[in-house]
Order: C-alpha cells, then structure tokens, then sequence
C-alpha cells in the first residue's frame, strides 16, 4: 500500500442526535507536529462532507473510523444472501434506512427481516454469545493484546457499537456512489490509485501500544504522554478535552506512526497473515490487528 500524506482519526457515534460531541475528527500531517483537532465536525453528515473535500485535493489521505464496515460473514448470510459481498451489505443497509437521515440506521435493524439478530434491549438473550458472534478480526484483536471489540450485534445501552457500524456502512456506500474511484475502503479494496482511503480503527488498540492501558483519556498530560509514543510533538491546549477528543487525537497520531515514513505501509499492516478471505470479502478488518507473529 502506498503511504500517505494526511492521516486522520474519528471517533464516531451512532446516536440518533444529529450533532453529538461523541463525533471527534483529527488530523496528522506527514512528519512528527501534534495532531489538530476539527472541532466544528459533529455530525455524521458533517464527516461526510469533509471526506469527499478531502477527495478532492491532491495528496494520500488515510482515514481511520471508529466503526466496524462489516460483520460476521454467518450472521451476514442471513441477511444479505448466501454469496453476498461487502457493496452488498451496504446497498441494503442504506435501502430499508433510507428515510433516516444523518446516516441513521434504524430502519434496518428494526425492520423484522434483521432485527432478530440484533440485542436491542433488555437482558442478554439467550441467542446472544460474544465469542460466537465476533469476526476474524476481532479474535486476532483479542490475542494481540489489544482489547475486546464491542459486539456489532449489540446496540442497546451505552455501548451502541452496532447502531455506529451501521451508520459508517451507510456512509461508506454514499461516498462510493459520490466519489468512485476517489475513494477505498480498506480491505475490501486496496486503494492504491484512490485519494482516500478510508478504514476501521479500535482506539483502545493505540491506548494499549502506547502503555496508557485500557481507561480513556481525558487530561492533557495523559495525551501527551500518548502522543509521545507515537513520535508525536506535544499538544498545547488552553482547554480541557473529552474522551472521544483524545480518541481521535491519538488515533490519528498513531496511524501516522504505525504507516510509518517509507514510501510503503509495512507490509505486516497493510497484509497481515490472519486476514483472510471472509475479512477481505465482507467482515473488513481493524487496522493494526494482526501486526504480530501469532494468528488465529
């Protein structure tokens, strides 16, 4: 994979409001300056609209979002047919959401051909098992030591992984309607010839690379410490900043650092041995995962 001249990391949310300061977009520029936060995006409209801009300048931008762009192939099966691809499900995922704006995707998980599937409510159900349930990806998250992804399948209480999955599938399938060949959304594409590309993240894996561990960041001293494990100049702020903030400060630096500063992305990063291909065909991989020695 060709590197990159931008790198930007988003915490993304997939609450119904339309702006929620549980959206947080920042860039990392080629070289080792601080990141930047972009605090007037805070919506997922708003990211949208910024990615195709990006699409339109002349330089590599990687883009890394907290949101999973597929899920487990057997669950997927069910849903979106025997042979489906990754376009697949997000074709159909926007189609029965098509009245919800800001990339909201209710009108899929609620409908009754998918709902089933979904833990929306309530207690655990019995049909619900995590480990069962989990991608590829997921598992080799699990055993690098970078910590336990959220179910996509999960999307009641606080910690509404799938409702964000959901709406990213959505977006990805309007930018690629939009831009084409512009963009790529790795790994289902490799995207070399793309201006964008755009992939999942997990931002506790850079929390745990860089040694802070498995609490979130919410002082400025905690994320510079970060930064600097990710060669990353210190950031000077007259204020405090929120966890999904530092979410996305973090992840952009530590994207920028893990592509490193060769002409290539390591190849242990843009083709990991465990992604195999039921990731590159429709569940999509977190990047980073997969990094070390020991596979699934």
């Amino acid at each position: 994979m060709i590197n990159f001249d931008l790198f930007v990391g988003i915490d993304w949310s997939g609450s119904k409001a339309f702006n929620t300061k549980s959206i947080a977009v920042a860039e990392a520029h080629k070289g080792n300056a601080p990141p930047k936060l972009l605090p007037y995006i805070r919506s997922r409209s708003a990211v949208a609209d910024y990615i195709v801009h990006l699409a339109e300048k002349n330089r590599r931008v990687f883009i890394g979002i907290d949101a999973n762009f597929g899920y487990q192939k057997e669950i997927g099966q069910k849903h979106f047919g025997q042979n489906y691809t990754y376009q697949d499900h997000w074709k159909i995922v926007d189609q029965y959401s098509s009245e919800n704006e800001n990339f909201y995707a209710s009108g899929f998980w609620d409908h009754k051909k998918f709902k089933n599937n979904f833990w929306q409510y309530g207690k655990k159900p019995n049909w619900f098992d995590a480990e069962k349930l989990r991608r590829v990806t997921e598992t080799q998250c699990i055993i690098d030591g970078y910590g336990y992804p959220e179910s996509p399948f999960k999307i009641c209480y606080t910690k509404q992984v799938g409702k964000g999955g959901l709406a990213a599938q959505r977006m990805a399938y309007y930018l690629k309607e939009k831009l084409k060949d512009k963009i790529a959304i790795w790994p289902f594409e490799h995207g070399d010839n793309a201006s964008v590309v755009m992939t999942e993240i997990y931002p506790r894996q850079f929390l745990m690379r860089s040694g802070h561990g498995t609490t979130k960041v919410t002082d400025i001293t905690d994320l510079n410490k970060a930064l600097s494990y990710f060669h990353s100049k210190p950031m000077i702020l007259v204020s405090d900043v929120s966890d999904h903030d530092t979410d996305a400060l973090i992840s952009a630096a530590g994207l920028r650092y893990l592509c490193g500063w060769d002409k290539t992305v390591p190849e242990n990063l843009s083709n990991p041995v465990a992604l195999n291909e039921k990731a590159r065909s429709c569940e999509g991989w977190i990047f980073g995962v997969g990094d070390k020695v020991q596979c699934i």
